[in-house]
């Protein structure tokens, strides 16, 4: 069978090729097969099947314990293709989950200026595009809310100029505010601007450094409350944070860390981050996030060895509803083991924490989940 297909895709590009009548002005055969290869050699596809494979312990709070298997196709497993021509490249990625319909990830276009380049379309953003660790457990959450800046893919516009980037960006995360318990909430959320987001980038090869940031502000109109008008809030957030790392053959060292006014509003995700609220008076109250995350690692063989930790806050200026004003804590640890079996097929065993760490009360949330498992992945 497989041979039969094989003989009737020759056919297929036989009969296409020489299908046109025979002339003098007709191209050569030689021409034709030069005039495909120019077609098809700037096409380029992809793919990355993963694979969970975990068993996990959760203690859900006092008392309370959900034991679980998760032996899954992940949800970042993709396929896509790049298109290159001349000075003008595109890129489709689709997203490829058992468990879900397949999805858009990415869909740009980019023009290199030659001293530049102009990114339209929906990609990764500025700051959810640095990934300092390797944790692979949760479809390789790599810290992300868990210390680590993240954000997920939007479509946007960014000029790129060697190292620096500055990108505008759509608004996903904007929304009437959650007033304090107890209370009704209405309100026009009005976004008149996109997200600014900036990042530079320095690549050395010892070492690598990046400075970002962003900033972005919403209007909520008519804020009522109980039926009680109070007029207009302004929710200005905005993100700023360094990282870096050193490459000491073979160990290697990262770490990263950022500070947020509003976080969640613009967009970063963080774990137990509530965003900004509004009170029983109806004026807002700002909500502060912090995160951080250390990642060490090593060569050893053929195999790569990394242990990371990271830690996060989220603190609300004031007491609001059911929120006190302590800080939020979050942390998560882990150690794993990158072992290359052939090719671009590897296979990433790891044990790791995620720890819930204080309420915004200061109280233990005594809620915890350990793990041990393996991600196994195929690029092609």
């Amino acid at each position: 069978m497989k041979r039969q297909r094989v003989a009737y895709l020759v056919l297929a590009v036989v009969a296409i090729l020489f299908s046109a009548p025979v002339s003098a002005d007709d191209r050569s055969l030689e021409e034709r097969v030069a005039s495909l290869e120019k077609t098809f050699a700037g096409i380029k596809i992809y793919g990355s099947m993963r694979l969970s494979t975990f068993y996990s312990d959760a203690d859900t709070g006092p008392g309370t314990d959900d034991q679980g298997l998760k032996w899954d196709l992940q949800s970042n497993s993709r396929i896509g293709a790049t298109v290159t021509k001349d000075r003008l490249t595109g890129s489709y990625e689709l997203g490829v989950d058992d468990d879900a319909s397949v999805s858009t990830r990415k869909l740009f276009g980019i023009y290199d200026m030659g001293w530049g380049s102009v990114l339209v379309g929906q990609n990764n953003p500025i700051l959810g595009n640095m990934f300092y660790s390797n944790q692979v457990f949760f479809d390789d959450l790599d810290l992300c809310g868990w210390g680590a800046i993240f954000e997920t893919r939007l479509p946007q516009v960014k000029l790129k100029v060697k190292g620096l980037e500055i990108a505008l960006l759509e608004d996903k995360a904007s929304s009437a505010l959650n007033a304090a318990t107890g209370t009704g909430n209405s309100g026009d959320v009005d976004v008149l601007m996109p997200k600014l987001e900036v990042g530079y980038h320095i690549d050395q090869p010892r070492f690598f450094a990046d400075v970002f940031g962003g900033a972005f502000s919403f209007k909520v109109e008519d804020v009522t409350l109980n039926s009680v008008a109070y007029g207009d809030e302004t929710v200005n957030c905005w993100v700023a944070g360094v990282g870096g790392g050193l490459q000491l053959d073979p160990a290697y060292v990262k770490v990263q860390g950022y500070y947020a006014h509003n976080g969640k509003n613009f967009g970063i995700i963080q774990q137990d981050a509530v965003g900004a609220q509004l009170d029983a008076s109806g004026s807002v109250v700002n909500e502060t996030n912090v995160g951080t995350h250390l990642v060490v690692g090593s060569t050893v063989g053929t195999c790569t060895v990394e242990a990371g930790f990271g830690y996060a806050y989220s603190q609300l200026e004031d007491p609001v509803g059911a929120y006190g004003d302590d800080k939020n804590t979050c942390m998560s640890y882990y150690l794993n083991v990158v072992v290359p079996v052939y090719g671009r097929f590897f296979i990433v065993p790891e044990v790791g924490v995620l720890d819930y760490g204080d309420n915004s009360f200061g109280d233990d949330e005594e809620k915890s989940t350990w793990y041990a498992g393996a991600k196994w992945q195929i690029d092609f």
